[in-house]
This record gives C-alpha cells, structure tokens and sequence, in this order.
C-alpha cells in the first residue's frame, strides 16, 4: 500500500507561479496528541513529502468540552492513538506555526487509524481521517490554538543515521513524553528516483516525569540516548524497530545528550510506533503488516467499512 496518500494535498492547494522560489502549497496535516493535564501535538512525518518534512511538537491548546472529551477518551485508553487532524478548508504549512503565522486552525480530533476501502487509495486526495467519507470524529471542527514550541525539525538529507536511537524527552508539571529525532537520510544515487529513510516514527509517554530532570529542562525539552536500541549492525546495515522497542511498564536506560552516566525513564504507554508513513516505498525497512503499529479506529466511529 501507498502510504503517501495519508497526506495528500487537499483540493485548490495551489503552489505560487514564482520560479525558484522555495515553497509549501497547504495541505492537511495529522498531530499525534499526547499528555492528559497538558497536550502535545506531534507531527506525523514523511520524508518523501516536501510539505511533511518537519519533525514539530508543540503544546495543544483545546476549547474546554473538547478537552473534556479527549481526557475521558485518553483515561479510557491511555495507549490509544488520538489524532489531531486540521480541517479540509483551513489547509496550511508546517513552517507556519514556528513562524507564528498559524496560532489557530479549525480542527477535528479521530481516534485511531480507521479501516476504508482499498479503492480510496485511488483519489489523488484522499485523506484517512476524512469526517465526510471515512471516519467520525470524537471532537469536531472546533478551533485549535497552538500553545508554546517543543521542537521544530525541518529535515535535511545529508545527515546521516546514528547508530542508536536518539529521542526528544520533554513535558510539563508530572508528565513526561518522549519521540523519536528522526533521519530522513538521501537512500538512492545521483541516477536514481529519489528515496529516503529508512527510519522510524515513535511517540511514547512515560509513566512519570524523571526525577533526575529539573522541571526547566522537561519543559523545554532535552536530548537523550537510547543505547539498547541499535539502528545500526556492527556491518552498518539498518536495524530498525518494527514495532516499539519498548514494553509498557518498561524501566529503560538513557543517556543524557548521549553521555553518561545512565539514567533510568519508565515507559507508560506507546501510541505511536510506524514505518509505513514516513519513509519511501523504495526502503521500507518492515513488512507492510507489521509497519503501522497504530490502535484501530473503534467501528461506531467508521462511516466507509471494508
């Protein structure tokens, strides 16, 4: 399956008739939501995609009956993806919302990855999370503002894949997230389409803020190693994680801007763990069935059913 219809660009999104000029036409775009007293939204990324080439997290700020709702859906199913998507006539660019251009959009909120016809995939505009076609949502078209910046993230192909992970710890008061800082490393060669990856996408909350880190530092954010978990062999060739390293209730070790000495993080849940949506076809690092490691959409909210 052709996973860069996840973000396909909504109808009447125009790219400006200036030569040279480097530009992202609007298109919708999908915020993993995370936290329960204090939300985060993260960006779903994909390398192949040049409106989708941002790694961004910034806190969510929600009309107060959704949040209601979002609280009473995230109590209820705390490991569950929750999906902040903006609405089909308020498309815009991610480098909007550093910019403090875009404060607010018109959103829904979808809970899960909904199931829909394969013949879907066929509309150069299809969009998973479509209230009209595909899938109801738990909050609808209400006004979402943008709250303060966590991480913004534009991808830059040169760089190259450490050889373990490396995640974003941030968070706020008691409680503490983490995702990955992801590689969309240049795959082919100077004769070749291009492709990028291969690499993961993985949002977690932990079961508390860490000790060890003062409050200043959560809320800004900070860099730590995952040792355990290689992305390279010792022959340098990919070992990336088809589903989420780390177990919830795991106690894992990390590594403060890479270094020692080791501190310990405990994982609550994982809600997001995917390969299938970030990187090119040409270097999918996990089968097809086991790349989207997302919560399904429960059936009373799915309006096309395969």
């Amino acid at each position: 399956m052709d996973h860069s219809h996840h973000h396909a660009p909504p109808e009447g999104a125009i790219e400006p008739q200036l030569a040279n000029v480097v530009y992202n036409p609007p298109h919708l775009h999908a915020f993993s939501l995370i936290g329960y007293e204090h939300v985060f939204a993260v960006h779903m990324t994909q390398y192949h995609h040049e409106v989708h080439k941002y790694q961004i997290a910034y806190r969510a700020e929600l009309p107060d009956a959704v949040l209601e709702e979002y609280r009473q859906v995230r109590r209820n199913n705390p490991g569950d993806f929750i999906v902040m998507c903006n609405h089909a006539e308020d498309p815009f660019i991610i480098p909007a919302i550093p910019s403090r251009e875009k404060r607010t959009f018109r959103a829904n909120i979808f809970q899960g990855m909904p199931s829909f016809p394969p013949e879907f995939l066929d509309d150069p505009h299809f969009f998973p999370w479509d209230p009209e076609k595909v899938v109801q949502p738990i909050a609808g078209d209400f006004t979402a503002t943008v709250g303060r910046m966590v991480l913004f993230r534009p991808f830059a192909h040169h760089y190259q894949q450490p050889d373990i992970a490396t995640y974003l710890l941030f968070g706020e008061d008691g409680e503490a997230h983490m995702t990955n800082l992801q590689t969309a490393s240049l795959a082919s060669g100077p004769f070749e389409p291009d492709a990028f990856g291969p690499d993961y996408d993985h949002q977690l909350t932990l079961k508390s803020a860490p000790s060890w880190l003062h409050p200043t530092l959560l809320k800004a954010g900070v860099i730590v190693t995952v040792p355990s978990v290689r992305l390279r062999d010792a022959e340098g060739k990919p070992t990336i994680p088809c589903s989420s390293p780390f177990a919830n209730g795991e106690t894992i070790e990390v590594m403060y801007r890479g270094m020692g000495p080791p501190r310990q993080v405990t994982v609550g849940h994982t809600v997001l763990c995917a390969t299938g949506v970030s990187n090119s076809e040409a270097v999918m690092p996990c089968p097809e069935a086991e790349s989207m490691n997302i919560s399904p959409t429960p059936d009373r909210f799915l309006i096309a059913k395969q």
